[in-house]
């Protein structure tokens, strides 16, 4: 049991014990009925019966073992003493019996003992005649009812509230899960496309004896290791909410395909610059990345445009790429589509914008959109 009667730690034990204690002492300091002399022998034993019961289902009894004999125990006794001895505070056993029927039980245990008890309450009238009490002990167990019903959905709404924010983190969870993910494919996809690319182009240089254009090839192709090192540093500032220099970044790429492939890769900026959101300039930059790296893989040595604007409550960058020098190998075509467009679609509806990709113009061109 939980709440104000739970008894699972010794001081829950003690606040019943009290509760007890003064109930039982309340009961029998009420002046008897000379003309009755059973009453004072009746009330003694149903006291007996009621503190027994109590102790064992209440106080004594193993945690979570409370059940409905126990109830119907205690409201039983509970309720006989408060039916010869109405006149005390007796009443308070049964009452407090129907609300641990409502707290403990489901409704179709307690509200049927509820009305029970109320209905063989009028039996008092039998040993101490009709008055005030024969509508107030009734009332007593509606209130208990009641308060009982109460505290069960209350604790039952208090459970569902802490399953629903279980849920919220473990869906959070997830969410970051699938962020950290798309980092990691798009820090791979970018930097080992490059790498590969150089790597490729040192082995057919050394195949065809051209030994410095190799090293060449082989200097830059540690360079890209650097910088993928550094790309990777720069997504875990991202990831912990850093702000990314997106003109500076996405400048950074078109000087690494320029100087990769010897052909044109210019940046356009438009409109005035704000600060964006950490979330917002790396979609953006992501996006550029996986634009660039699949024109790469595609369409090597094919012209290419990056071109951001900022407007009036919105952000947008346009890659676009022209066709490849005619005779240009693919090496990286085989690769594969991978998860990059479709990670650049969950990224860009993830910060409320939109994105879309598709031929232009002999080529391939990519558009994202992000409200600010």
């Amino acid at each position: 049991m939980t709440g104000w009667f739970s008894y699972t730690s010794p001081w829950s034990r003690l606040r019943s014990l009290v509760v007890l204690g003064a109930l039982v002492w309340g009961t029998a300091a009420v002046r008897q009925h000379p003309e009755r002399p059973g009453l004072r022998l009746a009330t003694l034993i149903l006291l007996v019966a009621v503190t027994a019961a109590w102790l064992y289902y209440v106080v004594w009894r193993p945690a979570g073992q409370f059940t409905v004999t126990g109830i119907v125990v205690c409201l039983a006794t509970g309720l006989a003493l408060a039916i010869v001895h109405p006149q005390g505070p007796a009443v308070a056993f049964p009452a407090i019996a129907c609300w641990w029927a409502a707290y403990q039980t489901p409704r179709r245990w307690a509200i049927p003992l509820t009305a029970g008890t109320a209905l063989l309450y009028p039996l008092t009238g039998l040993f101490a005649g009709f008055g005030w009490w024969i509508v107030s002990g009734p009332v007593s167990f509606v209130l208990g009812l009641t308060f009982g019903l109460i505290r069960a959905q209350r604790e039952a709404l208090a459970a569902e509230t802490q399953l629903a924010q279980e849920e919220r983190a473990r869906s959070a969870a997830l969410a970051e899960r699938g962020r950290i993910a798309r980092e990691i494919h798009d820090v791979l996809a970018h930097s080992l496309a490059a790498l590969t690319v150089q790597l490729e182009t040192a082995d057919a240089l050394l195949e065809g004896g051209r030994v410095e254009q190799a090293r060449g090839s082989v200097a830059r192709a540690g360079q890209l290791a650097r910088e993928g090192l550094a790309e990777t540093r720069r997504a875990i500032g991202a990831l912990r909410g850093d702000t990314l220099p997106l003109p500076d970044l996405l400048t950074a790429l078109a000087a690494q395909y320029r100087a990769d492939f010897q052909t044109q890769a210019t940046v356009g900026i438009a409109g005035q610059p704000t600060d964006l959101g950490a979330d917002t300039s790396l979609t953006l930059y992501r996006s550029a990345q996986e634009a660039m790296t699949n024109v790469r893989k595609h369409a090597p040595g094919a012209p290419v445009r990056l071109d951001l604007r900022y407007a009036p409550g919105e952000v947008s960058l346009h890659v676009a790429n022209g066709p490849a020098p005619a005779g240009t190998p693919h090496p990286l075509a085989a690769a594969g589509g991978g998860y990059g467009l479709v990670g650049l679609r969950e990224r860009a509806k993830l910060a409320g914008g939109s994105f879309d990709a598709g031929p232009a113009e002999r080529g391939y061109r990519v558009d994202v959109r992000i409200p600010v």
